[in-house]
Protein backbone atom coordinates (compact mmCIF):
# COMPACT_ATOMS: atom_id res chain seq x y z
CA UNK A 1 0.00 0.00 0.00
CA UNK A 2 2.92 2.35 0.66
CA UNK A 3 4.22 1.92 -2.87
CA UNK A 4 0.84 3.12 -4.16
CA UNK A 5 0.97 6.19 -1.93
CA UNK A 6 4.50 6.98 -3.15
CA UNK A 7 3.41 6.62 -6.78
CA UNK A 8 0.38 8.87 -6.25
CA UNK A 9 2.48 11.54 -4.51
CA UNK A 10 4.80 11.62 -7.51
CA UNK A 11 1.94 12.27 -9.95
CA UNK A 12 0.71 15.73 -10.82
CA UNK A 13 -2.70 16.48 -9.31
CA UNK A 14 -4.02 17.88 -12.58
CA UNK A 15 -3.17 14.55 -14.24
CA UNK A 16 -5.11 12.70 -11.54
CA UNK A 17 -8.10 14.96 -12.12
CA UNK A 18 -7.96 14.37 -15.87
CA UNK A 19 -7.80 10.60 -15.38
CA UNK A 20 -10.69 10.83 -12.94
CA UNK A 21 -12.76 12.79 -15.47
CA UNK A 22 -12.08 10.28 -18.26
CA UNK A 23 -12.96 7.33 -16.01
CA UNK A 24 -16.15 9.10 -14.94
CA UNK A 25 -17.16 9.65 -18.57
CA UNK A 26 -16.48 6.01 -19.42
CA UNK A 27 -18.57 4.85 -16.47
CA UNK A 28 -21.35 7.24 -17.42
CA UNK A 29 -21.24 5.96 -20.99
CA UNK A 30 -21.70 2.39 -19.76
CA UNK A 31 -24.61 3.47 -17.57
CA UNK A 32 -26.31 5.29 -20.45
CA UNK A 33 -25.75 2.32 -22.76
CA UNK A 34 -27.48 0.05 -20.27
CA UNK A 35 -30.46 2.44 -20.15
CA UNK A 36 -30.71 2.77 -23.94
CA UNK A 37 -30.28 -0.94 -24.65
CA UNK A 38 -31.57 -2.80 -21.57
CA UNK A 39 -30.33 -6.26 -22.55
CA UNK A 40 -28.35 -8.42 -20.10
CA UNK A 41 -24.84 -7.61 -21.41
CA UNK A 42 -25.01 -3.79 -21.17
CA UNK A 43 -26.75 -3.97 -17.80
CA UNK A 44 -24.16 -6.37 -16.38
CA UNK A 45 -21.29 -4.26 -17.74
CA UNK A 46 -22.79 -1.09 -16.30
CA UNK A 47 -23.34 -2.70 -12.92
CA UNK A 48 -19.87 -4.19 -12.64
CA UNK A 49 -17.36 -2.38 -14.85
CA UNK A 50 -19.19 0.95 -14.77
CA UNK A 51 -19.44 0.91 -11.01
CA UNK A 52 -15.76 -0.03 -10.67
CA UNK A 53 -14.67 2.77 -13.01
CA UNK A 54 -16.88 5.27 -11.20
CA UNK A 55 -15.56 4.23 -7.81
CA UNK A 56 -11.95 4.47 -8.98
CA UNK A 57 -12.65 7.89 -10.50
CA UNK A 58 -14.19 9.09 -7.23
CA UNK A 59 -11.23 7.76 -5.23
CA UNK A 60 -8.74 9.57 -7.49
CA UNK A 61 -10.75 12.78 -7.24
CA UNK A 62 -10.96 12.49 -3.45
CA UNK A 63 -7.21 11.89 -3.22
CA UNK A 64 -6.49 14.93 -5.40
CA UNK A 65 -8.74 17.15 -3.28
CA UNK A 66 -7.26 15.96 0.03
CA UNK A 67 -3.68 16.26 -1.26
CA UNK A 68 -4.36 19.80 -2.48
CA UNK A 69 -5.92 20.86 0.82
CA UNK A 70 -2.98 19.43 2.76
CA UNK A 71 -0.51 21.17 0.43
CA UNK A 72 -2.25 24.52 0.96
CA UNK A 73 -2.29 24.03 4.74
CA UNK A 74 1.43 23.20 4.76
CA UNK A 75 2.24 26.27 2.68
CA UNK A 76 0.11 28.49 4.92
CA UNK A 77 1.79 27.16 8.07
CA UNK A 78 5.22 27.71 6.55
CA UNK A 79 4.32 31.28 5.60
CA UNK A 80 2.95 31.99 9.08
CA UNK A 81 6.03 30.59 10.77
CA UNK A 82 8.24 32.84 8.63
CA UNK A 83 6.22 35.91 9.65
CA UNK A 84 6.17 35.05 13.36
CA UNK A 85 9.96 34.90 13.78
CA UNK A 86 11.16 37.17 16.60
CA UNK A 87 13.62 39.88 15.64
CA UNK A 88 16.46 38.40 17.72
CA UNK A 89 16.08 35.03 15.96
CA UNK A 90 17.16 36.48 12.63
CA UNK A 91 20.93 36.35 12.01
CA UNK A 92 22.76 39.65 12.24
CA UNK A 93 24.36 41.18 9.18
CA UNK A 94 27.59 39.53 8.24
CA UNK A 95 26.82 36.33 10.17
CA UNK A 96 25.92 33.12 8.33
Amino acid sequence: MRWLARKLRALDLSLLLRVSAVLTLLALGLMVWSMVQPTPLPVMLAMSVGQGLGTLAFALYGYAVIADVLRIRRARRAAESMVDLPADAAPAEGQP
